[in-house]
This record gives C-alpha cells, sequence and structure tokens, in this order.
C-alpha cells in the first residue's frame, strides 16, 4: 500500500465560497503530514470533509484506496480514519477509563442483547478491550487518573485521553487538529515525543498546528494552503523558505507600505 489516504483534485465551497480550491494530498503510512497556513485557510474545512462532516462539491477521497467521499462519519471511523478536534471533545463526568473504551466500540462486533445475557462472546470482548485501555493509558501516562472524572484533568492530560480514544479504534491514519493548542511548553514537548512514538506504530498522521517549531521538528512533508488552495507542498526545509509561504504568513513589503 503507497498511500493511505489519498485526497485528489477536492473542493468545497460554502454559498458560493471557495473554502477549498482543488486540493491534491496524499499520506503515506508511517509519514507525519503537516497541513499548514494563515486562519481562515482552510485546514479544518479540509479535515472535515475527509471525516465525513462535510462532502466536497468536487474531488474524490479515498482510504487505502476505497472511495469514501461522502460516506457517513461512523463509517469512515470504522475503516480506520479518526481525528482528534482543536477544542477538546471528552465526557467529561466520565472516567478517562470510560472515555478511552468509548473509542472501542467502532471496532467492536458485540450486539446489543451480548451485554444483557453476558454470553461468553461478551466476556472475552470486554476483557481484550479493557486490557487495550490499559494498555493506551500506560503508553499516554496516564494510568494514575483511571478513574479520574476527564473533566477534572489538565488540559494537556485531557489532550492524552482524547487521543488515546482515537487509538482505542486502530486507526491507520489519525487525525490531529491543532494538538499543541492550549498546552504550555512542557506538554507540546512531551506532545511532540508522543506524537513520534504513534508514528512508530506505523500509522499515518496528518496534522494541522500552528506551532511552527514543533512542526518543522514533526512533519516529514508539508501542505500550505491559503484561502483554500495548495501554496507550497515539500519537506519542511523547502516549505519554510518558500517566498509564498512567506508571503502568505506576513505580508509583502508594499502590503506594509499600504
Amino acid at each position: 500500500m503507497k498511500y493511505v489516504l489519498e485526497i485528489e483534485n477536492v473542493s468545497k465551497f460554502f454559498h458560493g465560497l471557495v473554502a477549498i480550491d482543488d486540493l491534491t494530498i496524499k499520506v503515506k503510512p508511517g509519514q507525519i503530514y503537516g497541513i499548514i497556513g494563515p486562519n481562515g485557510a482552510g485546514k479544518t474545512t479540509l479535515f472535515n470533509c475527509v471525516t465525513g462532516i462535510y462532502t466536497p462539491e468536487k474531488g474524490t477521497i479515498k482510504y487505502k484506496g476505497e472511495n469514501i467521499t461522502g460516506m457517513e462519519p461512523h463509517k469512515i471511523a470504522q475503516r480506520g480514519v479518526l481525528r482528534t478536534f482543536q477544542n477538546i471533545r471528552l465526557f467529561k463526568e466520565m472516567s478517562v477509563a470510560e472515555n478511552i473504551i468509548a473509542g472501542c466500540h467502532t471496532k467492536s462486533n458485540q450486539k446489543w442483547y451480548h451485554s444483557i445475557i453476558h454470553t461468553p462472546f461478551y466476556k472475552k470482548d470486554e476483557k481484550k478491550q479493557w486490557e487495550k485501555v490499559g494498555e493506551l493509558m500506560d503508553f499516554f501516562g496516564i494510568s494514575k487518573f483511571a478513574d479520574t472524572p476527564a473533566g477534572d484533568l489538565s488540559y494537556g492530560n485531557q489532550r492524552k485521553v482524547e487521543m488515546a480514544r482515537a487509538l482505542a479504534a486502530d486507526p491507520e491514519i489519525l487525525i490531529l487538529d491543532e494538538p499543541a493548542a492550549g498546552l504550555n511548553e512542557n506538554e507540546t514537548i512531551e506532545l511532540t515525543n508522543i506524537i513520534l512514538k504513534i508514528k512508530e506504530k506505523g500509522l499515518g498522521i496528518m496534522m494541522i498546528e500552528h506551532d511552527m517549531e514543533m512542526v518543522m521538528k514533526l512533519t516529514d512533508y508539508i501542505t500550505v494552503i491559503n484561502f483554500g488552495k495548495e501554496i507550497s507542498q515539500g519537506e519542511p526545509s523547502f516549505v519554510q523558505e518558500d517566498p509564498r509561504v512567506i508571503e502568505a504568513y506576513i505580508g509583502t513589503d508594499d502590503e506594509e507600505d499600504e
């Protein structure tokens, strides 16, 4: 499998306004792919198209060769495309362990009646899922918070719970929408190391992030978009020096003169 995710000539419009303009992006397994650009460039809209929240007007999105364009979000998640959000979305009153096990349901083969009569299949499946929760809490260093309501954790630890919940669904591509948003410097460094450890598992990772130091350290390849359109694409060292990227972020001398 050469690419785990293929976004080909995708466009998205809102009331005639172009949010995404003919974007093509291809992510390999085990690759960290950065999506950057100024505020309002269309980055989250792109992620919403990939995960089924929006349906693009043009183009196709393929996961492992299968066309998932316009597919319902839960069906895309079941296939192995999972995401986190810029604003953390956890079940705040539920414990950390309960939040993480909620991510297992997309791959569970249990039927509604299994939990009522506690069949041997139910017991075996539940045991397997809770073992996975334990492994994920160890991986993220949050085992000591297993019984703590998620809403009582620090912002950095809540971010870990959200990512652990996504990994509980056994994704092959993980989509991170500004994972470092709201984190302090130490939390950002810790998160960077965690993302590198996730990459070692062979997952493809797509990431929107405004922390350029983090982006340049983590990503293998970057697409820069502005007003929904690609303005640069390449390895971090190339993108960082591209005049089109510099102009998009800080403007031109002519604009400053005005």
